[in-house]
């Protein structure tokens, strides 16, 4: 108990600074059961590595699943080494257009990145480390090259929002890939000492440093980008871009784990740092082409611990150390995860619109969860972070200007100034990229006449309008009154108003 008092009397000190330094009120607002750890945030030396295009803070990036490549069972045991020439399509470039366009109209125009996984031979892991033809089962009818419909998918993304790039991997080598003859006569693919090819997790593997070394990654890249519109999209993303060699292990349990080795390949004698630097040399090459790297993960991954700034975007998101000390402009995430979920997360498009074939629920899922999530980070990313605090039943995140979060059973609730903008089912946040006199209202089960004080910051002026938002566009809404800094609304279950 004394432990606990202690605890607890050490936070409110901490934060009761932290606030009066900002003068901000009512600090209090969300409290943690039980001891808590309060962790401050710091201003880590940041240097960017390369020159971003997007501030991915303030850009919904997702990806879309068109296709996934099948294989024999006897290719899948501890590796898999080539597909069976079969393939599960998920949409084609046509629906993924549709997808777009109906994200577009619930994001209400925000910046919207899309990278597409399977556009490629067979679809997804198909043909690595070769990436030059399109996949025809995602094709649209009318094109004869798979790359027309790409190319297609990608100019008429634009008048959504949104720029449509690739998915790709640089570290897989499968052995009925057009290049793998190549590359095994270049002696570029990770081999043991004595010679041996290394398979990893999933196919042979290309060492960076040999192929950065012998212009090949150059040659290839340098073809992607003359094949479709990479530099005008400012983006690409790149897959399992590890800085070690996973390899499947099976424990005495029976179950199936992975365990990372360095360097890459023993035979070429590069070390682990050598191996790193190609990864640097080859995301400076395409930055120096216009285009930006995002990549799957933190761990094991980055390059330079972040402070670097390699990587502007990371697909999963995962490391406290960099949401407590590198900005939300610095390096963010797609999925986050954890205590870091009071710093915001976002909806998973691929594996929405993967597993919802049925656009229309698909959408209604979407709406639901891009205004609990994407919604509310691109809001406290334009905040600067103070600290993260957090207890056995969830965290709370603490941001300039009054504002704070608590995230506590999957539900992030948001406050500013003392003030509820979301208690997790219900929410009134301001829409940013809209100016400051937009608010987004939603509500999971609907309420009557529920008023709201209107965030400090946005201007809504009494003749202000209102609309309700579908995947189809927007219609007059008029539920609601203003009257002075308050917004009375009634919304219906699952309904989202912009209030402009």
């Amino acid at each position: 108990m004394e432990k606990d008092m202690k605890y607890r009397v050490l936070c409110a000190i901490t934060l009761a600074s932290t606030f009066a330094a900002t003068g901000a009120a009512n600090v209090d607002v969300f409290t943690l059961e039980g001891p808590v750890k309060t962790n401050a945030f710091k201003q880590a030396d940041f240097k960017w590595a390369i020159h971003p295009r997007y501030d991915y803070s303030k850009t919904y990036v997702t990806k879309l699943f068109l296709s996934q490549a099948e294989y024999e069972p006897e290719h899948l045991g501890k590796y898999k080494m080539r597909d069976n020439g079969k393939q599960k399509v998920c949409m084609n470039c046509e629906t993924a257009l549709e997808v777009i366009k109906g994200m577009d109209a619930l994001t209400l125009g925000m910046p919207k990145i899309v990278y597409l996984v399977g556009w490629q031979y067979n679809g997804h892991d198909s043909k690595y480390p070769a990436f030059f033809e399109g996949n025809r089962a995602i094709a649209r009818a009318c094109d004869k090259d798979p790359l027309a419909s790409v190319r297609w998918l990608m100019r008429e993304a634009k008048e959504y929002h949104t720029a449509v790039s690739l998915h790709v991997n640089l570290f897989d080598a499968y052995d009925d890939s057009p290049l793998f003859k190549e590359y095994v006569r270049a002696d570029v693919l990770a081999r043991e000492k004595d010679g041996t090819y290394i398979l990893g997790d999933w196919a042979y593997k290309v060492s960076y440093a040999a192929e950065w070394e012998k212009g090949l990654v150059q040659k290839r890249l340098d073809r992607l980008c003359d094949l479709l519109p990479i530099r005008e999209a400012g983006t690409i993303h790149i897959d399992a871009f590890h800085n070690a060699v996973p390899f499947p292990v099976v424990g005495a349990n029976g179950r199936h784990s992975i365990k990372f080795r360095s360097p890459i390949s023993p035979w070429h004698g590069h070390t682990r740092e050598q191996d790193i630097d190609a990864k640097r040399n080859i995301v400076k090459y395409l930055d120096a082409k216009g285009i930006d790297v995002t990549t799957e993960g933190v761990a094991g991954m980055d390059i330079g611990g972040g402070r670097e700034g390699y990587f502007p975007m990371f697909w999963h998101y995962n490391a406290r150390e960099y949401a407590l000390s590198l900005k939300a402009s610095q390096a963010c995430g797609g999925n986050v995860y954890g205590s870091l979920c009071a710093f915001g997360s976002n909806v998973n498009g691929e594996a929405l619109f993967r597993s919802n074939t049925d656009l229309a629920k698909a959408f209604d899922i979407f709406k639901r969860g891009f205004c609990k999530t994407t919604l509310i980070s691109q809001y406290l990313n334009s905040f600067g972070r103070q600290a993260l605090i957090e207890g056995k039943g969830g965290s709370i995140g603490v941001f300039e200007m009054g504002v704070r979060t608590m995230w506590k059973g999957g539900r992030l609730n948001v406050a500013k100034v003392g003030e509820i903008l979301s208690d997790g089912s219900d929410m009134l946040i301001p829409a940013l990229w809209l100016g400051n006199n937009a608010l987004v209202a939603y509500s999971e089960k609907g309420y009557r006449d529920r008023k709201w004080k209107v965030p400090s910051g946005v201007k809504l002026s009494d003749k202000a309008k209102a609309w309700t938002v579908t995947s189809k566009g927007r219609e007059a809404f008029n539920k609601f009154k203003i009257e002075g800094d308050s917004v009375t609304i009634t919304l219906s279950p699952t309904e989202m108003v912009l209030v402009k």
